[in-house]
């Protein structure tokens, strides 16, 4: 089907003056933020609206490309994914063959793969890419974005009135076209460079000469009504905001600029949205991609909950193996009530596929009450498709029946974002994410994850906590909480004073323990996930029913898949312990029923049990086992500062570390990750021998995971420089290994001459009986 549209302007600044409150906290930072009665009321009701737009959890999906290579999808090609229990296929809209001139639109294929799903019984879900994708942009649009460095970047210019308007007229024009199709399942909502807004190649977007004219003659004046307001806020003296500089990262009124590019995202996805509802009341979708850290290049805010609550949209996690990143989202769709869904990218190599898939399932009910579903990218055939697909498609029918809420309790971690906005002296967003994550994993309870943010929005507020531990730095919010009467903590192992937690494991960073309590709190749904590509588990796992939110009583574990109960102690105090033993990469389901368990369930005699576990660990070049793993051997990725090759040496197996030259970075490490089951990853002080091939000028520090930095500096070894092999041993003291190095490592030798190799034939590390004797 052929249709030409005439396209009206769309007018940017009433898009601007209904959004300039955003810009005025953009530039002013946030502040303490209590819901009213008729907010609270306004959420429920958005919340009821939202379930009704989208159906609730029923959202099972994997993305497509627009067509299998040039053909439309068939009625065949659906049912198989239906066969599978996927309801819902998100097709990658390719703009330039849909719209292959101005106004003129081509719907043919997609007419007729709506009409083979519809035949199928799935419904499809366009994704609609501004930039970034294949067959995105439209050929005829020509003006693109300008990054940080000067280069030009793959999107188009943001605020290009014409490319803006054309893309608005294409995105609801096909919206208009199919949203009455038995077959239509909603569509995404994107702009900018795929689901990352400003990113652009090496740099971020956002300096196109387009976007500076806006700043200068749209958003100055609105956020700051004259230029002498502007001058008494920042000491400055200009006579025109044309004068006001478009500042660079790292330059004076840099956050300025920021705070413009940071509202530019939620200005633009709250007027497409709008346009959007305008001829649609479907379903509809954002992305967030990237992670914490990204906001202030990528404009990735959670804020983008606010415009979600507001058009009824569910958010897509597009990260969902980071936990730090799922308790953040969880927290954000409950605070908020908007479904959130969860998408999988794959980051590691094809022998961790199958953990990451484990860590992303197993998070689903995080997301509870609001769970908004699944997405697996991509249905393409890749390595990833094949090997992490078949364990989705096999664990959807567990997904499905999970329902309930994550158990939350009254204490919250708290994330000033202001940095992001533009406020230079926010906290530092580098590691939040990952100490989330390791937080968690030490500590299974369901604790909240708060945003300045969501502060700002109303909708949520500190006063609800009654204890608050800020991940990032205390800024105007925690000064205003603690200063009503509120418990401000300084370290993650005071939570567990004001909140239990739910589960206590034997050891961390293979097993997580993710649960869904009923509605009348009488019993959970536990999934487990053995998470750890390298090693198994082997421990247990104790269950605690007021940290599940359960009513007083007795309880005992079933398991789900096989409807059998495990082995199980009923502690003194009301838990449970069932020993565990579990291997890299698999999946359980557990029920807490309320009762005793059954008859002749066997007890066992020790549970918990904290003696287990090796008190050395050995990771020895070209040999498995021994507790101690190279991270990255075989690797060839340019740009890897880990990357190892086999090779013999001296008349000894070793690894050898990429230089330099090589990979095209500076830093060459020789990363490790240990077994998190044995005693050595739960000791303070532990002894570090090292076998090397010394040379003169080469040499390697050790840094290791401590409680006070992941990447801590530890004794240097510079050696003989003789050309032979030597074992160096050194002392590493305060210790937590919480895998929060790169590739999730513990500990790394940092090549002291990156432009020259280092050769390692084997690493140990041990702990003492007396070292233990202290610590345990």
């Amino acid at each position: 089907m052929l249709r030409t549209v005439r396209r009206g302007a769309i007018p940017l600044v009433c898009g601007l003056a209904a959004t300039v409150a955003l810009a005025q906290y953009a530039a002013a930072g946030p502040a303490p933020a209590h819901p009213t009665t008729s907010q609270v009321t306004a959420a429920s009701a958005a919340d009821q609206s939202t379930k009704a737009h989208h159906g609730g959890s029923d959202y099972w999906a994997s993305q497509f490309q627009f067509d299998n290579n040039g053909t439309p999808w068939s009625t065949a090609d659906f049912a198989a994914i239906k066969a599978k229990g996927i309801d819902r296929a998100e097709l990658n809209m390719p703009w330039s063959k849909l719209e292959p001139s101005r106004g003129t639109f081509d719907f043919s294929e997609l007419d007729t793969e709506l009409a083979n799903a519809k035949a199928a019984g799935v419904k499809l879900v366009p994704i609609f890419w501004q930039s970034g994708w294949r067959g995105s942009p439209a050929t005829f649009e020509t003006d693109h974005e300008v990054t940080s460095t000067g280069a030009t970047g793959v999107a188009l210019a943001w605020w290009d009135r014409t490319e803006q308007d054309d893309y608005f007229a294409y995105v609801t024009s096909t919206v208009a076209h199919i949203t009455h199709n038995p077959a239509y399942g909603g569509s995404f909502m994107d702009y900018g460079h795929l689901d990352a807004q400003w990113l652009d190649g090496p740099g971020e977007g956002g300096w196109a000469p387009a976007d500076i004219a806006y700043f200068h003659a749209g958003w100055l004046p609105a956020t700051y009504k004259t230029v002498a307001a502007f001058n008494a806020k920042y000491n400055t003296t200009y006579t025109s905001f044309d004068q006001v500089p478009a500042a660079l990262p790292g330059a004076a009124l840099d956050g300025v600029y920021q705070a413009f590019r940071q509202w530019s995202v939620q200005d633009t996805y709250g007027r497409l949205t709008a346009a959007v509802r305008k001829v649609s009341n479907g379903p509809l979708f954002y992305y967030f991609g990237g992670h914490i850290s990204n906001a202030p290049q990528l404009g990735n805010l959670p804020d983008i909950f606010n415009l979600a609550r507001k058009y009824h949209a569910t958010v897509v996690e597009d990260a969902a193996n980071s936990a730090g990143l799922s308790l953040l989202f969880g927290s954000l769709g409950r605070a908020y009530h908007v479904p959130v869904a969860q998408e999988w990218t794959v980051f590691g190599t094809n022998d961790q596929i199958p953990a990451e898939a484990v860590n992303w399932l197993s998070m689903y009910p995080m997301t509870l009450p609001n769970g908004g579903g699944e997405d697996f990218f991509i249905h393409d055939g890749t390595d990833k498709d094949v090997i992490g697909y078949p364990i989705y498609i096999s664990w959807l029918p567990v997904l499905q029946k999970i329902s309930g809420s994550y158990p939350t309790q009254p204490v919250a971690v708290y994330i000033d974002y202001s940095t992001a906005r533009g406020n230079d002296s926010g906290g530092n967003l580098n590691g939040v994410e990952n100490s989330i994550g390791a937080l968690w994993a030490g500590y299974q309870a369901g604790f909240s994850v708060v945003t300045s943010e969501e502060l700002a929005n109303h909708a949520d507020s500190l006063s609800h906590y009654r204890a608050v531990l800020p991940m990032n730095g205390s800024d105007a919010n925690i000064a205003a909480y603690q200063n009503a009467g509120g418990t401000v903590l300084s370290n993650g192992s005071q939570l567990a004073t004001y909140a239990p937690a739910y589960a206590d494991l034997t050891s961390q960073h293979a097993l997580q323990v993710v649960p869904a309590t009923a509605a009348n709190h009488r019993s959970s749904m536990v999934t487990l996930g053995e998470v750890n590509s390298n090693y198994g588990y082997t421990g247990s796992v104790t269950l605690h029913p007021k940290g599940l939110n359960l009513v007083r009583g007795t309880y005992h574990v079933v398991d789900a898949l096989t409807g059998q109960a495990p082995a199980q102690k009923l502690l003194a105090d009301g838990s449970v312990c069932v020993p565990v033993a579990m291997k890299s990469a698999q999946l359980d389901q557990w029920s807490v029923l309320p009762g005793a368990a059954p008859a002749g369930t066997p007890v066992p005699a020790s549970c918990p049990g904290n003696s287990s576990g090796a008190t050395s660990v050995t990771g020895t070049a070209g040999q498995s086992g021994g507790g101690l793993i190279y991270m990255s051997v075989g690797a060839t990725g340019q740009g890897g500062d880990g990357n190892l090759i086999q090779v013999t040496q001296g008349g000894q197996t070793a690894y050898e570390t990429w230089t330099s030259a090589q990979s095209g970075v500076t830093p060459a490490n020789v990363y490790l990750q240990l077994d998190p089951s044995s005693q050595v990853a739960k000791a303070s002080t532990v002894t570090a021998q090292v076998t090397y091939w010394s040379v003169a000028g080469q040499g390697f520090q050790v840094q290791y995971d401590s409680t006070t930095a992941p990447y801590f500096g530890g004794p240097t070894v510079a050696g003989s420089g003789t050309g032979s092999w030597q074992t160096a041993t050194v002392t590493l003291t305060d210790v937590q290994f919480n895998e929060l190095q790169n590739l999730s490592a513990d500990l790394r030798l940092a090549v002291t001459d990156p432009t020259k190799p280092l050769y390692v034939s084997s690493v140990t590390l041990s702990v003492s009986n007396a070292t233990l004797s202290t610590t345990g």
